[in-house]
């Protein structure tokens, strides 16, 4: 460490290095480590298998036939509708799709979602539901969990909170687990992907399923909602999300503040470096820290560092191999406050992440890194967000039955897209929206891809 590097050291001495586990590949692991999770995944399969041989007895035995004719909008007998999303923020967001074309079609009945309680926030301001229900249906993977005695009561609770309910319609747009959520509710009619439910579990299967069909997740939630009577029209493609002005005043004092603090006068641009489902769709901490040196030396922007609490290690990497100052709030705002920071900002850079989602759907230009995920499958869904990303034989490699990780452990999908490249690409979305830039010799527009849509 040479002596600037001490300096700063001591005068930030929240920036804690983090252990190398989070920085996702910068160190190789062990063989052992990586027999053991060969061995760990096999053991996964098989475990998989099983459970998909006797749940599926458990529903042949329990089964029960399509009650009534095929679904149609507006239909007096659907009074009472639950769509099931257990899956990451971005997955919640991208199924609100669904929502509004259910909302059209069914205009006077209750519509419920069903989430993981970490992204219920994001649903508070949305006016085309009326309940938000919460359950973690992947407790099974923790047997500390299972040996409580309280994981058993709050089951029970939930498990009577949701057949009380009495639903006539049940959505599941989360695959396999989504499909047993959807039979437990009790609802008389169960719509979702045969190719993707346990068997027996539906009412109404549709063939296939998110990989059988080469579609975007938007057209995969959207053809759901056709086939449960929602009306769907051009343009409900394109995510929507209210923002709400309790969290957008608190928002912009932060902001406020913060240019106040770093004395910066340019653009705010959100950087999003984490990646909760697979450390290989993050790009390298590096390169992010040489671009908020670029984009605070060059354009004298706010660079704001967003994450949850628990991506708080990776931001203190960035920030602390930056030059240049940040505002970091990751950890501090919750998701209703996330929305609102990325709606007020001017450019977010992100790889595949729910962010990402938030910011189309608040109307925020985006510049998306993507490497083991496909972009025509998972990517931004704003017409004129710029996507990059490097055509390697090996990717996308990503197909959602595990995480997105690196079968070599070393992502050049990834770092193969240099901080120049995303600098380049930021200038672009900067201009287009407005923005005056210094003039720079040259934007390396070889290496921006055309706008994905």
């Amino acid at each position: 460490m040479n002596l600037s590097d001490k300096v700063r050291a001591v005068s930030s001495p929240h920036l804690n290095v983090p252990r190398d586990d989070v920085l996702a590949y910068d160190v190789r692991p062990s063989f052992e480590a990586r027999q053991r999770k060969n061995v760990e995944t096999r053991i996964k399969r098989v475990v998989q298998r099983c459970l998909r041989v006797v749940i599926g007895v458990v529903g042949f035995v329990t089964r029960t036939p399509r009650l009534g004719p095929e679904l149609r909008a507006g239909s007096t007998e659907m009074q009472r509708i639950l769509v099931v999303r257990v899956d990451l923020l971005g997955d919640v967001v991208l199924s609100l799709p669904a929502v509004r074309a259910l909302r059209r079609a069914y205009p006077s009945a209750r519509i419920d979602m069903l989430v993981l309680g970490s992204s219920a926030g994001i649903l508070s301001g949305e006016t085309d539901l009326d309940h938000v229900l919460t359950f973690d249906p992947y407790l099974w993977r923790s047997p500390l969990a299972l040996a409580s005695p309280k994981t058993w009561r709050s089951i029970r609770t939930f498990l009577s909170t949701l057949r009380a309910a009495r639903y006539d319609l049940a959505i599941s747009v989360s695959g396999d687990i989504g499909s047993i959520l959807t039979r437990l509710s009790g609802a008389r009619r169960r719509v979702g992907y045969g190719g993707e439910a346990y068997r027996f579990m539906l009412t109404d299967a549709l063939p296939g399923g998110r990989y059988r069909k080469r579609q975007h997740e938007t057209q995969y939630v959207l053809d759901l909602a056709r086939a449960a009577g929602g009306i769907v029209v051009p343009g409900d493609e394109h995510l929507h999300l209210n923002v709400v002005p309790l969290a957008s005043a608190h928002v912009a004092e932060l902001l406020r503040a913060g240019r106040s603090r770093l004395s910066v006068e340019g653009p705010i641009i959100a950087i999003h470096a984490g990646a909760r489902n697979g450390q290989a769709k993050r790009w390298p901490h590096t390169y992010f820290s040489e671009l908020i040196d670029s984009l605070v030396g060059d354009l004298d922007a706010l660079v704001v560092l967003t994450g949850a609490p628990g991506e708080l290690p990776l931001a203190n990497a960035v920030e602390y191999g930056a030059r240049e100052h940040v505002l970091n709030l990751v950890g501090k705002t919750n998701l209703l406050e996330l929305a609102a920071l990325l709606a007020a900002s001017d450019l977010l850079i992100t790889g595949d992440s729910g962010p990402m989602h938030i910011a189309c759907a608040v109307k925020t230009p985006v510049v998306a890194l993507h490497g083991p995920t496909d972009p025509a499958l998972s990517g931004p869904t704003a017409p004129d967000a710029i996507v990059l990303r490097r055509d390697l034989w090996c990717s996308p490699c990503y197909d959602a039955s595990a995480t997105a990780e690196c079968r070599f452990g070393n992502p050049v999908c990834m770092k193969g897209i240099a901080p120049a490249m995303v600098f380049a690409a930021a200038r672009r979305q900067l201009r287009r929206n407005g923005w005056e830039l210094p003039a720079q010799a040259r934007d390396d527009v070889h290496a921006i891809s055309a706008p994905h849509s």
